[in-house]
């Protein structure tokens, strides 16, 4: 296959099957505008930006395919329903009236999934595909520097895709790990370090590190040029791409770019769509030979991409914030603290998901339901001087919650910690026992083998809804299992006589999900893909 630049169009061509992928412009649509056309990939996005500058060719969208389930059914166009159908929809076409445009960021993959397709590659027509306006600025840019050298460059992305942003999460996680001890050790003096973040203005306190500088990610399509400018030219010519989860601005690299995929955590759920990454990223990082597996399957991975580091973030956990730092989130001096972090999840039947982010119960807690409950649990937890800090889920708010004013659980948001530029790991190294769920935060708090629990009041509806990594769920979780309040009380009053009931069950489930036990993953990672000082 060979890929070229033609005119205004992009062409890639087989050397035995004639078809031809082609880039949709505005002097080629009029080859399709007298032709029903089916869209490869379901996006609300797409099909916006498509609407604006290609209304014909949007009004006749006669059908979407598309194998994610989720995205399946109908979605409306210009006030009619259009099916979004399977990949199996085209074997049954007719091509003489059909054309089929891919509205996807990854059209590459879609059409070598074409070309796999004996009715459509009998058909031999042309493949056009629609580039939404940060993929037309990509090419362009990517065509003006293809003969430059890489530089010693590193971008770091944190968090998920930018619709979903949440404040805070564009600089934390495994990729703010590796980027602090890069600038601990001086790396930094060899290489330039390029944060994508939402706001830069908010990264000031960098301003003075040499080779150190924060881009928008919004600067991929912006009509500034000079921000435009700034932002292709680190993506085309990084050394290396850093992200924690979304790898999407990533997605049209080079070769000899590395794209590492750090992710956000080894964990119990399982992922909600297969699509296969080995195209998507070189590498991706894991804590033990264990998840490697767990990781080349679910994300689709060859062997040799997954690589056994450790995750940065957990050298977090060896190296806690000082206590004067947890007075000035309200935490109170304590003999013993337990962290609960729930992920406020409720099955809705209706939609065959979990929504990981309302429990309607009195005070809008797991297991704890009623305030009396909590006000016992409060009791217990002052005459054992213990203090349970209950760190919410990013998405939830403090509000929702209705502890009331008690003198030894406190609340603690995703704001506050943003505020006082805290990362949960800083805080959970205090903790000297833990209550999760589900939450790949149990993972890594297991690296310090100390006492967990987890509360699985709904662990048959997660198992048959989202799903789990592991068979017998139950048989992998390290701690105590909590069911009830009596349970989860049972396992404060343990903690408090200083009981540690699981740890034979800990220690052997340790050993086999975590093959390190220091503070050294971030210089691994950097060691593992030569990222190294003289």
């Amino acid at each position: 296959i060979s890929l070229g630049l033609v005119g205004s169009e992009m062409c890639i061509r087989d050397r035995y099957i004639n078809m031809q992928l082609r880039h949709l412009t505005t002097e080629n649509q009029k080859q399709l505008r007298t032709k029903n056309i089916i869209c490869i990939e379901h996006s609300d996005s797409y099909l916006k930006e498509l609407q604006a500058r290609f209304p014909d060719i949007y009004n006749s969208i006669t059908c979407i395919v598309d194998d994610y389930k989720r995205n399946q059914g109908e979605v409306n166009i210009q006030d009619r329903q259009v099916s979004v159908e399977d990949t199996s929809y085209l074997n049954d076409i007719d091509y003489n009236q059909s054309s089929i445009l891919i509205t996807s960021d990854y059209y590459l993959e879609a059409f070598d999934k074409l070309r796999n397709i004996p009715e459509v590659v009998a058909n031999n027509q042309s493949i056009y595909f629609f580039a939404n306006k940060e993929t037309e600025y990509e090419l362009t840019y990517r065509e003006q520097y293809k003969s430059d050298s890489l530089r010693n460059l590193v971008i770091f992305r944190s968090g998920p895709h930018a619709s979903a942003y949440v404040k805070g999460m564009d600089f934390t996680d495994n990729a703010r790990t590796v980027f602090e001890y890069m600038l601990a050790n001086n790396y930094n003096e060899k290489y330039e370090l390029i944060w994508l973040v939402k706001n830069p203005d908010e990264f000031k306190r960098y301003q003075d590190y040499k080779n150190v500088k924060f881009y928008s990610f919004d600067w991929s399509e912006t009509e500034n040029k000079q921000d435009r400018d700034r932002y292709y030219d680190a993506l085309c010519h990084a050394k290396y791409l850093f992200c924690t989860d979304a790898y999407g601005f990533a997605r049209n690299c080079r070769k000899d770019q590395i794209r590492i995929q750090l992710w956000h955590g080894c964990g119990f759920k399982t992922r909600t769509n297969f699509i296969p990454c080995e195209r998507r990223y070189e590498y991706n990082i894991v804590i033990s030979q264990k998840y490697k597996e767990i990781h080349r399957d679910i994300y689709g991975l060859r062997d040799d991409q997954v690589i056994i580091t450790g995750y940065p973030k957990e050298d977090l956990l060896f190296h806690p914030v000082s206590k004067e730092k947890l007075q000035q989130l309200g935490i109170p001096d304590s003999d013993r603290y337990i962290f609960w972090l729930p992920t406020f999840r409720t099955a809705r039947e209706q939609l065959k998901i979990l929504n990981e982010h309302v429990v309607e119960t009195e005070v809008g807690l797991p297991v704890i339901y009623r305030q009396k409950d909590l006000d016992n649990l409060n009791t217990i937890l002052a005459e054992n001087h213990m203090v349970m800090v209950i760190k919410l889920h990013p998405f939830q708010k403090k509000n929702s919650v209705c502890c009331g004013h008690l003198s030894n659980i406190v609340l603690i948001e995703n704001d506050q910690l943003v505020e006082a530029d805290i990362q949960i790991n800083e805080l959970l190294g205090w903790a000297d026992a833990l209550i999760s769920d589900y939450s790949s935060a149990a993972i890594d708090y297991l690296i310090l083998n100390r006492p967990i629990a987890f509360t699985l009041d709904d662990v048959e509806e997660y198992s048959s809804s989202r799903g789990f990594v592991f068979d017998n769920i139950r048989n992998w979780l390290p701690g105590k299992e909590i069911f009830s309040v009596d349970e989860f009380i049972e396992y404060v009053k343990e903690m408090g006589a200083s009981i540690d009931s699981s740890k034979e069950k800990r220690e052997h489930i340790r050993s086999i999900l975590h093959q390190f036990d220091d503070d050294q993953s971030s210089r691994r990672v950097l060691d593992a893909f030569g990222i190294m000082l003289d």
